[in-house]
């Protein structure tokens, strides 16, 4: 069997130590944030309003509430620590935006329409949305209940799936595979897949208020009004959509793309409220000036790497705490890879092989217990017979031995589940000590 080198532990800590924790790391990390902030700029500008603006049309199509959606309600402000926090190394607290606070019409389905649609186009779309049924209260024939899990992968895990995968036919196929282990209609991840991916060739292919972006979208191609962007769907097809407004794009029926009874129809103007003076829909503010606010925050992810970390320890990796946090996290997926190479049979025991398996071995441990939840919480809440077989579908399409994947999974059983929640445990130890003690001090 071949056998894979890997750094000792020692090595790796040391090495982990002058990259993340010491003093000079979080000093060049800084440095280096300000050398990249303006292609981050341009990612971001590139990425979240097309995230935020899918959400907000899917909020309508699915009812629900604006808010609910990740990763649109993740927003951060950050203060500076106290005197006790200081001393356990905490240089900066990170304190989430309520934004349903701000705006209140995000946490109530019906008051967004009412303070983002115009007057005559409310009442018409308030009655396309189906209402979510409460135990006891509404009709069993007027309501309808949503599959947690399908639930789930629509409201915070779709897009983590795009950020996975390149926006082409191979997400299309994952969310397709993640899609039919939930059981869920061929019509909800076509939708998902297209709305989203409508936003993109948008953006890119024309010019449109509060998505577009300035050296990067082209100036549109009209035909009777209309612009032309070239589009290709969620099976391959490239097709030559029309559309006039944003709302055509997130809520709009369109022949071909939109599966029936997932659109609404549309009038060629705008259904979307444009206050006195101002160009753009209420919505498209909180969009820009969350997106802003992400810019704006660059330079902070030095001060966050360096988060629970004392002076003493940014000098000696053996008196780190998250030195030490890290190297327990490491034994255990060493430990793990180990026993994932002594399962992987002679004919398929070649480095590049025995990685991948490792890899999904790691992906079965890590992906329900990620301490950072956004983008995962479909995973985290199917069942463990579920999760087992999209975790087996996934590696198989990707080219694994569905019976060594079998024999990996049986062989972990038996103690995965604790494997989680010490995983979990010990990624939250130094923070939850920290915190516990600046608390107390």
């Amino acid at each position: 069997m071949t056998r894979l080198t890997s750094r000792p532990l020692h090595q790796a800590k040391r090495k982990y130590h002058s990259k993340t924790a010491s003093d000079e790391a979080i000093h060049l990390t800084w440095l280096r944030l300000l050398d990249i902030e303006p292609l981050f700029t341009r990612y971001v500008w590139l990425n979240v309003p097309v995230f935020d603006l899918a959400e907000l049309g899917f909020a309508i199509l699915y009812a629900m509430t604006p808010l609910e959606f990740e990763p649109f309600l993740i927003s951060f402000d950050y203060e500076m620590p106290s005197l006790s926090e200081v001393m356990q190394g905490i240089w900066i607290n990170f304190t989430p935006i309520r934004l349903e606070k701000l705006y209140e019409w995000l946490a109530d389905l019906l008051k967004y329409i009412d303070e983002n649609l115009k007057p005559e186009h409310r009442e018409g779309l308030k009655k396309t949305i189906a209402k979510k049924a409460v135990y006891g209260v509404t009709g069993y024939d007027t309501s309808y209940f949503d599959p947690y899990a399908t639930r789930e992968l629509i409201r915070s895990s779709f897009q983590r799936l795009r950020l996975l995968r390149t926006p082409d036919v191979s997400y299309a196929e994952t969310l397709r595979r993640t899609a039919s282990t939930l059981f869920m209609t061929e019509e909800t991840d076509r939708l998902v897949y297209n709305r989203l991916m409508l936003l993109y060739a948008a953006q890119q292919h024309s010019f449109v208020l509060g998505l577009s972006v300035l050296g990067y979208s082209r100036l549109t191609h009209t035909e009777n009004g209309y612009a032309k962007i070239p589009f290709t769907d969620s099976r391959g097809t490239r097709v030559e959509v029309k559309f006039k407004n944003l709302d055509h794009l997130q809520i709009g029926l369109i022949l071909g793309i939109t599966p029936l009874g997932y659109g609404a129809l549309l009038p060629s103007e705008t259904i979307y409220l444009l206050p006195e003076g101002k160009k753009n829909t209420p919505f498209i503010s909180v969009v820009t000036e969350k997106t802003r606010k992400i810019t704006h925050r660059t330079t902070l992810t030095a001060f966050a790497y360096s988060n629970y970390n004392k002076p003493e320890e940014m000098r000696d990796p053996h008196k780190s705490d998250k030195t030490n946090q890290y190297s327990t996290l490491q034994t255990m997926r060493k430990h793990i890879e180990r026993l994932v190479e002594a399962s992987v049979p002679p004919e398929e025991s070649n480095p590049v092989r025995i990685r991948q398996y490792q890899n999904a071995a790691l992906q079965l441990l890590s992906w329900p217990a990620k301490r950072h939840r956004w983008g995962y919480v479909a995973w985290q809440a199917m069942r463990p017979e579920t999760f087992k077989e999209w975790w087996l579908d996934n590696w198989e399409h990707q080219g694994l031995n569905r019976y060594v994947l079998e024999a990996i999974y049986k062989g972990m059983a038996p103690w995965l589940s604790e494997a989680r929640k010490l995983k979990l445990g010990w990624g939250e130890r130094v923070k939850r000590t920290r915190r516990q003690l600046a608390a107390i001090s």
